[in-house]
């Protein structure tokens, strides 16, 4: 294409040279003597250049420049002005209306020259320069677009919520009106179907959504044509498929683009977007895009689901109760979601949470799920064994093995032979034992004490701790290599705090419950219980929430717990110290005295009533007593006996 050069000059032996230097440099010449004329020349044959003098009659050239750059069309064409003048003030304020270049008359043919090809090669490069852009931001685009996909799919397990999430991605990313899923996509069938529809307020469908539609001449037509192609179709008036009339009336629709998704079972799905503000034309890059989603979308959803499917899928994936866990809330629904994806897993389970979180209840749901179920679930809790017996008590040991050994015993290792093991605050475990226990891990082999037969079993193993293991690990109390042996999949379960729309649901489980089994009339919280409930943070979680429920049945009658029952325990309970406190035991009135009767008092005496004041302090809750006091369960199990408080405490 020949480049065009636009000459305005008021003075035609100007025009005249210019124009024939330029012709001969095989440029396309036009010509005005005036303002005007230059103006209506520019909207009708865009120029490559121009070449425009300043003083002129009527519009000098620098109102003709400022019209000019307010054309949208050729506000970039570089213009390079000509003047007899050479003052400063000109020349700077030629190159403050966005002029290239400046040349002054008289000028030498090879000079005009040389300049116009000097600045229509930049302009070029310019040009060059911007189509690269453009085209790099459309790819960072088109990757942003789908990493936020992936991320949208990543978000959520549950496959309605993540096909609606899509839906609006694709609204957002592809500025359209509508996103939406037709399933199947059948041009035989009879019905069909749009689970999944996004669309903006001020286009309305048709209120279709979930609801079988009999199968029309254009729906099958779509369907049909995107079937026998490998991408992505667009539909539009300047493109080769015109939306069907039908459609267009129904949904508005002006333009859409519709591709097929194929799942790994089961009829394909049809994908699509559609305009209805306006006639759309797509671009390459946009089929590229929307091809890219749908590939992306079935890979990452599997697409594995009818609609019937999708139903059962929704109730499925909000359950009020799993096992023996109760609880209705997206982070219940992502354990009981895990629970069921690893129960079949023979790799080992660690789980983690803070105390009365349910670590053994999810164990056990674990256990029940598994292809194991019928076989032994052996809890062993390494909190409540004294260290001296606990290799014995995991292992076994035989006749003789040591003092009091009057005959062999299994340990839990053995017993949970073909079924699960469960090791339960193995945090508690001592490091001359972990050793032992990773061996164990490792060969599923083990000597009994005082044997060296070696036995071997087939277990599946979980394991739970309250502790931040990865934080013992640093501090030396815990092996790395077992940490990560126990740990192939974690699963931490939430607070109370961190679900707390199960709080009355749990609630009502233990009234109903321990109403029937204190065989007490209670049947309701009330407004203002409720909401003492909602608001207390629950440190012991649903453990703490059991007692208080199963303590206000035994202690009043009725049927309905009021705030003035509810109060008294929950006000009693924001008086204890937090679980969490890193702050040294404070036992108020129930101090301990280290001098008695002008004599102090012996170590042991003093060790046994800090002991039993301050498991009385903390209700007799064991676990919260050794984190008060920085000690062990199995230490002050050890202490209890040693001292014979057992007894005492009950």
């Amino acid at each position: 294409m020949t480049t065009k050069i636009l000459i305005v000059d008021d003075e035609s032996k100007n025009l005249g040279v210019l124009n024939n230097c330029l012709y001969q440099a095989g440029f396309e010449v036009l010509v005005a003597e005036d303002g005007e004329m230059a103006l209506k020349l520019s909207n009708y044959n865009k120029p490559d250049l121009i070449l425009l003098d300043i003083v002129m009659p009527d519009m000098d050239g620098f109102e003709v420049c400022r019209r000019l750059k307010q054309n949208e069309a050729i506000k970039n064409t570089p213009i390079i002005f000509l003047t007899a003048k050479t003052d400063i003030i000109n020349k700077v304020k030629g190159l403050e209306m966005s002029a290239v270049d400046y040349i002054t008359k008289p000028f030498q043919t090879e000079e005009v020259v040389a300049r116009v090809e000097k600045h229509l090669t930049i302009a070029n490069l310019r040009q060059q320069l911007e189509a690269k852009n453009a085209q790099l931001q459309d790819s960072v685009y088109h990757l942003e677009s789908l990493a936020n996909l992936g991320k949208t799919i990543s978000e959520t397990q549950d496959i309605t919520q993540m096909m609606d999430k899509i839906m609006q991605v694709a609204l957002a990313v592809f500025k359209c009106d509508r996103a939406w899923l037709l399933y199947p996509c059948d041009p035989n069938a009879t019905s069909w179907c749009v689970p999944i529809e996004t669309t903006m307020p001020e286009y309305p469908g048709a209120n279709i959504l979930n609801t079988n539609i009999p199968m029309q001449p254009a729906i099958a037509e779509i369907m049909q044509n995107a079937l026998s192609k490998n991408g992505p179709i667009a539909f539009g008036p300047e493109h080769e498929h015109k939306v069907p009339y039908d459609i267009g009336e129904q949904f508005a629709v002006q333009s859409q683009l519709n591709q097929v998704i194929y799942p790994k079972i089961g009829k394909p799905w049809l994908f699509g977007i559609h305009q209805c503000s306006h006639a759309r034309v797509w671009n390459e890059n946009e089929l590229k895009l929307f091809q890219e989603f749908g590939q992306q979308i079935g890979v990452s959803l599997g697409f594995s689901i009818s609609v019937e499917e999708l139903h059962r899928g929704q109730e499925y994936l909000s359950r009020k109760s799993y096992h023996n866990f109760i609880g209705a809330s997206t982070p219940m629904q992502k354990i009981y979601q895990t629970i069921d994806n690893t129960s079949n897993s023979e790799a080992s389970i660690l789980i983690s949470g803070e105390t009365g979180t349910g670590k053994e209840l999810c164990a056990e749901a674990i256990h029940k799920e598994s292809n194991r179920a019928d076989q032994p679930f052996i809890i062993f809790d390494c909190a409540t064994v004294p260290n001296d017996l606990m290799e014995s008590q995991l292992f076994g040991h035989v006749r003789g093995a040591f003092t009091n050994a009057i005959k062999d015993r299994q340990g839990a290792a053995l017993r949970a032979d073909g079924g699960t093991l469960f090791l339960d605050e193995i945090g508690e475990i001592p490091l001359n034992l972990q050793s032992t226990l990773l061996r164990f891990i490792q060969t599923k082999t083990f000597h009994q004490v005082g044997s060296d037969e070696v036995k071997q079993v087939d277990i599946r193993l979980i394991c739970a701790s309250n502790r931040n293991l990865s934080e013992e690990v640093k501090a030396g109390r815990f092996r790395e290599d077992l940490y990560f042996r126990i740990n192939h999949i974690e699963i931490n379960l939430p607070t109370l705090r961190e679900r707390e729309s199960d709080i009355l649901l749990l609630a009502k489980f233990f009234l109903f419950k321990f109403a029937k089994q204190e065989q007490k009339t209670f049947q309701s919280f009330s407004p203002k219980s409720e909401q003492i409930l909602l608001d207390y943070k629950w440190p012991g979680n649903v453990r703490e929430l059991r007692n208080i429920v199963h303590n206000l049945v035994i202690l009043n009658k009725g049927k309905v717990i009021t705030a003035e029952m509810l109060e008294t325990k929950i006000d009693d309970k924001n008086t204890s110290p937090s679980i969490e406190s890193n702050q040294p035991l404070e036992l108020a009135e129930n101090h301990v005295d280290v001098i008695s009767d002008n004599h102090l008092r012996s170590f042991k005496e003093i060790e046994q009533d800090i002991i039993f004041t301050a498991i009385k302090f903390c209700e007799g809750n064991i676990t919260q007593t050794a984190k008060l006091l920085g000690i062990g369960k199995a230490t002050i199990f050890s202490k209890l006996k040693q001292y014979k408080l057992e007894n005492k405490l009950l």
